[in-house]
């Protein structure tokens, strides 16, 4: 299984039209009847599985039918900090000031 966190953004959306692809067959559904489910064309569908490329809504509506919009839980979530956390941060990048450009004209 790829790694997500190392792939390219087209690696990505090829890793992830493969995985509902996978997804759609273990649940022995057909492309036919899962784009008329959802409400696209079987193309639209199978251009998706193939190439990962499609609006937001589809991929929603794509993870819906395939009973995995619980695997969104965890995008783009604010991880929670300790105090501790943020002060080791603040030590480490300290206070930065912005620069004058030398010898600008007024």
């Amino acid at each position: 299984m790829l790694d997500l966190a190392l792939a390219l953004p087209h690696e990505i959306c090829l890793e992830l039209g493969a995985r509902a692809r996978t997804r759609r067959l273990s649940l022995n559904v057909s492309v036919d009847e899962m784009a008329q489910r959802i409400g696209l064309s079987n193309k639209t569908l199978g251009n998706f599985e193939r190439t990962g490329r499609c609006t937001l809504e589809t991929f929603v509506r794509i993870l819906e039918s395939l009973n995995a919009t619980a695997d969104l839980q965890s995008v783009l979530v604010t991880q929670n900090r300790t105090i501790e956390d943020m002060r080791a941060k603040e030590a480490l990048v300290g206070r930065q000031r912005a620069y004058r450009l030398s010898g600008r004209t007024k």
